[in-house]
């Protein structure tokens, strides 16, 4: 059983995978920023919505002793060529 993410598990606005991945292809994704140090949560910046949103029901979670990782979600991301990156949470506000 592949771990990934359920609608259930969020509190905050967010997108489907499926959904993600349809607009990545429709080239309506222009940028991804995945939160460290899995990946296991990521946030994308899509056309016709004014803030981030997060990628929701479905995204895989990483599962170090199986199948599910947030890399496939990132390598898709590369595949397309949206640019994307990796934040520290507890770093991202430190100057």
């Amino acid at each position: 059983d592949a771990a990934v993410i359920k609608a259930t598990e969020l509190n905050e606005p967010s997108i489907s995978y499926g959904d993600f991945v349809g607009k990545l292809k429709s080239g309506e994704v222009k940028f991804v920023e995945f939160l460290a140090p899995d990946g296991d949560a990521a946030y994308a910046t899509i056309e016709g919505i004014d803030k981030p949103i997060r990628i929701g029901e479905g995204y895989p979670t990483e599962q170090h002793d199986g199948w599910s990782s947030p890399a496939f979600a990132v390598r898709t991301v590369k595949n397309y060529n949206v640019p994307y990156k990796f934040t520290v949470p507890a770093l991202a506000s430190y100057k």
